[in-house]
């Protein structure tokens, strides 16, 4: 028994409602058609669907097949496209959105790399770091902020983990109140940035265990890079990624504060909408980008 012809047949003729009209779309005689769901139920030992000569409905063991099924032929056409978009010469325009952060600094090298394999596609960036829908808004791939939820009718992909530090501009420091514990930021001004439901508190976790510090913010901003530009220029303590802040940390423009505090971790995906009818360029590129994803967190 070919067991995925098989998962195709069963997933169409639950699609269409009927044995015939399977067949028919799949050019295929109806006795084809039975016996290839015959033969898939005998395998597993339990009916999969309930026939009466005006209806066809799923038992239960239905139900719960067909969505395994479902997920298992959309994962081998994702695969077989990815396969197949990297032995053609991809053309097009990419239409992407990102947030602002990841857009500056670490989707360009990403960008150039694809492009060296790829020289004929055309990417057109949208940077944004509220929420969008991708869909309504006209974007073939989204990178996104994993906490910031996500519609039913996209596909996410978990990209990257990124740490988030303390950090402040040595200047700040040096005329600043000391900042040896958590609760010393209470003194301090605070560069925060504007989240939905989120109160000015934050919550770290140390050799005392998890604290929640009220902070008194000097700046709220939208995004990241405002925060990081605003450190630089001695106007508090900021939160940052550390692959944001690693440079300036580097270069002594900033100084990693309170490094015996750990706080928690932004999560970066990758969407898209359904696996079906995505383009072949915006399969590649995100199989692309899952790959750097990969790379960049073995390499911290």
């Amino acid at each position: 028994m070919d067991r995925l012809q098989s998962m195709r047949v069963f997933s169409k003729v639950v699609e269409l409602g009927s044995f015939a009209r399977a067949a028919q779309q799949l050019e295929m005689s109806n006795a084809v058609v039975t016996r290839y769901v015959a033969d898939l139920e005998s395998h597993l030992g339990t009916r999969l669907l309930n026939r009466t000569t005006r209806s066809l409905s799923l038992t239960d063991a239905g139900e719960t097949y067909l969505q395994r099924c479902q997920q298992i032929l959309d994962d081998v056409e994702e695969a077989e496209s990815i396969v197949t978009a990297r032995g053609q010469s991809l053309s097009g325009t990419l239409r992407i959105v990102t947030p602002v952060m990841f857009g500056l600094h670490l989707l360009p090298p990403m960008l150039a790399k694809f492009q060296e394999t790829y020289p004929d596609v055309v990417f057109d960036v949208q940077l944004s770091d509220r929420i969008i829908d991708i869909v309504e808004e006209g974007r073939d791939v989204g990178v996104v902020l994993s906490d910031l939820g996500l519609g039913s009718h996209l596909v996410a992909r978990p990209l990257l983990s990124a740490e988030i530090i303390l950090c402040a501009s040595p200047a700040y420091l040096r005329d600043g109140p000391p900042l040896r514990h958590a609760h010393d930021l209470t003194h301090h001004r605070c560069i925060a940035l504007r989240l939905p439901n989120v109160d000015h508190v934050w919550t770290l976790s140390g050799p005392e265990g998890q604290v929640t510090v009220p902070i008194r913010p000097g700046l709220l901003c939208s995004n990241a890079e405002l925060a990081h530009q605003a450190a630089l220029a001695d106007m508090g303590v900021a939160m940052l990624s550390s692959y944001l802040a690693r440079p300036a940390i580097e270069s002594g423009r900033l100084t990693h504060i309170l490094p015996q505090y750990q706080l928690p971790r932004r999560d970066i995906s990758v969407v898209y909408p359904s696996r079906k009818f995505l383009p072949t360029k915006a399969r590649a590129f995100i199989d692309f980008l899952l790959e750097e994803g990969r790379a960049k967190s073995g390499t911290g």
